[in-house]
């Protein structure tokens, strides 16, 4: 009869699951501060652009995708850390951890992306991006369900046209623009980031790994124990488990990405 592994205490992942009480104590706190900017100060950038634009609102999508990622986050604390009344603990299996984690790098790194440039004409025209690239994702999803939304697309994708020329926009094609990867925002985000142990294009793509259920991120970053009585000539069966030293390295990029997203948000709606 095959014996699961007795897995000893290790001070690493001790170390490691307070370092992750802290980074979501850190999200708590972030949340707290960010839910005072809903709405942006009169005469500051982001209410600039909200004047140029007011139907494809720069700071509301801005906001919406940070309370997004904050939100993940805030759900991964729902669900990992215990509480009672003598004692704090977490709890985590090997699945779904990294799935929130992932969910939380994209949305802040969209919102960063179209926060970060000075310019709020750019800022603009990467919102009305933002739109045609919903557009299309919303039209596939239509498609797929065996629903006519063709002349919705076309409608939405000339009001874009539209709102582009109505902020002055002029010679500026969103339709033939291209809208940018993942990948190449976080590569473009790099320079933002500090204090750098795992740069996030590399932690994004192991978390989406994860998220994917590929077998390549469990071996990165899992602890797999072989249980005893199961090997055979093609292999055997382990005991998997969570890493908490991985989570806490890769929670720590995701929670600057967001901190650093809401703090470029803070900035451009209050001055």
């Amino acid at each position: 009869m095959p014996i699961e592994p007795e897995i000893e205490p290790d001070a690493r992942e001790i170390e490691a699951s307070r370092e992750i009480h802290r980074l979501l104590a850190l999200v708590a706190a972030i949340s707290e501060k960010f839910s005072k900017y809903a709405n942006v100060a009169p005469g500051s950038a982001l209410a600039a652009d909200d004047a140029r634009s007011p139907h494809h609102s720069v700071p509301q999508y801005a906001h919406s995708q940070v309370t997004v990622a904050l939100g993940c986050l805030e759900s991964l604390s729902a669900m990992i850390v215990r509480e009672d009344a003598d004692s704090v603990s977490l709890v985590a299996g090997p699945f779904g951890a990294y799935a929130l984690v992932r969910n939380a790098m994209d949305a802040a790194a969209t919102a960063l992306w179209l926060l970060e440039p000075e310019n709020g004409t750019l800022r603009i025209k990467r919102r009305i991006l933002l739109g045609v690239d919903e557009v299309r994702h919303e039209y596939s999803f239509h498609q797929a369900r065996g629903r006519s939304w063709g002349d919705n697309s076309k409608k939405r994708r000339a009001r874009l046209s539209e709102v582009s020329k109505q902020a002055g926009l002029v010679g500026w094609n969103p339709l033939k623009a291209e809208m940018p990867s993942m990948t190449k925002i976080l590569k473009q985000l790099e320079r933002l980031h500090d204090d750098v142990t795992l740069p996030w294009l590399p932690a994004w793509q192991l978390a989406s790994g994860h998220a994917h259920g590929k077998l390549w991120a469990q071996l990165v970053s899992h602890e797999m124990t072989e249980i005893t009585g199961t090997r055979t000539a093609t292999g055997a069966s382990y005991k998997v488990r969570i890493r908490y030293v991985m989570l806490a390295a890769l929670l720590g990029e995701a929670v600057q990405l967001v901190e650093t997203a809401a703090s470029r948000y803070v900035q451009l709606a209050s001055t």
